[in-house]
């Protein structure tokens, strides 16, 4: 890693955000998002994603910008850079698994932002994860770097992001509390329609006693599953694994009890349902599992919405 000093880097990139900026090209839009695109840098997008690279061939040096636009957040600002983290961060890299964060508050928006050194694909290197909360969303910029160099293009593009004011498009996702309140009782004509999912995750592997690399997996997926009003279940699953396809489908039940979503096919796979949003153009359903069988769920799945966030996951149906 090149020139990086953690501990100074907050304070780099707010003194960057004074300073004069490197050009910049015109403004662009992801959904409801604005900003400004780096200019001649290499620039990739998927759903809801766009990601900005620049790479120095000649010295190594190499910055990756990724903006994920609005999703709906938890409705607390550490909480939501603590689920962002685990799902950006942690499932891809080695990392710190809490790291000390720092946030602003402006115009409606937390800005919640924190970082550590990583060991990635790339190689070793820094990621720098800011989260931006309000009414009831959240987008994430994550950047990963191995030369403090890049830090005023970094803070450049994090100044031009444009959510204007802090207005949700519907009531932020609810989450039940330990009294039962908060979140209406979801019944199986509730869930009924397709629903999406998309996930994936790149683990690099490496000696423990040399540190020599040691092989790497890499697996994602996308997953459309049908549920209907009749309590029928059907999943469409299609994935890569180190370049291997994985296809399947299969077919089975649904039930829902108190906040238990079990979907029934060989086994049994049980879910605790954490919130649910209508949005203008999609129903988001979020939820936490799967518990297989037998195996218990934890009290404090049911209690504590920041709990066992490695396994939240979000559904979504659009309209």
């Amino acid at each position: 890693m090149n020139n990086i000093h953690p501990l100074g880097l907050f304070v780099a990139l707010a003194f960057c955000l004074v300073i004069p900026q490197p050009a910049l090209s015109q403004s662009e839009k992801l959904g409801t998002v604005g900003f400004t695109a780096p200019a001649n840098w290499n620039k990739t997008t998927k759903e809801n994603i766009v990601a900005f690279s620049k790479v120095d061939a000649n010295t190594g040096t190499f910055c990756i910008i990724t903006l994920y636009g609005a999703t709906p957040g938890t409705g607390k600002p550490e909480s939501d850079f603590r689920r962002e983290w685990a799902n950006l961060v942690l499932k891809n890299m080695k990392a710190d698994a809490d790291p000390k964060t720092e946030s602003t508050v402006e115009n409606g928006w937390t800005a919640t932002a924190g970082g550590s050194a990583v060991d990635s694909d790339a190689g070793k290197a820094f990621a720098l994860l800011t989260v931006i909360s309000g009414g009831g969303r959240t987008v994430s910029i994550l950047s990963v770097f191995n030369d403090q160099a890049y830090l005023p293009q970094m803070a450049a593009f994090n100044d031009s992001i444009d959510l204007g004011k802090a207005v949700a498009d519907a009531p932020a996702p609810q989450f039940q509390n330990g009294n039962g309140s908060g979140l209406p009782q979801l019944t199986i004509a509730d869930i009924a329609g397709e629903w999406g999912e998309a996930s994936g995750f790149n683990t690099r592997y490496v000696d423990r006693a040399t540190g020599v690399y040691a092989g790497a997996d890499s697996v994602h997926f996308t997953q459309k599953m049908t549920f209907t009003s009749s309590g029928g279940f059907a999943d469409d699953f299609f994935g890569l694994s180190n370049g291997r396809k994985i296809a399947g489908n299969t077919t089975g039940t649904v039930s829902i009890v108190g906040r238990v979503l079990t979907i029934k096919r060989k086994g049994l796979a049980k879910y605790v349902i954490r919130g649910w949003q209508e949005l203008a153009n999609m129903t988001v359903l979020n939820v936490c599992g799967p518990w297989y069988d037998d195996q218990p769920i934890p009290e404090h799945v049911f209690t504590v919405p920041d709990s066992a966030v490695n396994l939240d996951k979000t559904w979504v149906r659009k309209k």
